[in-house]
Formats: C-alpha cells, structure tokens, sequence
C-alpha cells in the first residue's frame, strides 16, 4: 500500500491544497488521519478517479456549447 500526501494528490489531480482539504471535510475523497495528517491511498484514488469521469457532450463539430461562431 503506497500513502501519498496532500501535496502529491494536489500534484496529481492539479488541485489547489484548499480544494483537497474540503474535499476531505466533506468526505468527498477518499483519505485518514495519521497523527493528524492526512493521507490517501494511492490505488483508492487511482479508483476514485475513474469513478468521478463523465462524458460531457460537446456542440457541433467539438466546439464547446455556447461558443457560437
């Protein structure tokens, strides 16, 4: 089992350390506390990953909607 620190999942995911530690609060991610620190799993979030995808529709010819020309 390999434990990654905040800083690594912020490396990761490219997220603001704010963002991970809400994230964390809320129970939005998968993560402990060791001796008051949080770490992550790196095969949970690898997992947790690929259950947060979706597929987004995109306007005509892979524009973005709302992006007329």
């Amino acid at each position: 089992m390999k434990l990654l620190s905040v800083k690594e999942i912020c490396a990761l995911i490219q997220a603001k350390p704010s963002t991970i530690y809400q994230w964390a609060e809320l129970g939005q991610i998968p993560c402990f506390k060791i001796n008051g620190l949080l770490r992550f799993e790196e095969k949970e979030i690898l997992d947790w990953l690929k259950d947060q995808k979706r597929v987004y529709k995109t306007g005509r010819a892979g524009r973005r909607p709302g992006k007329e020309v």
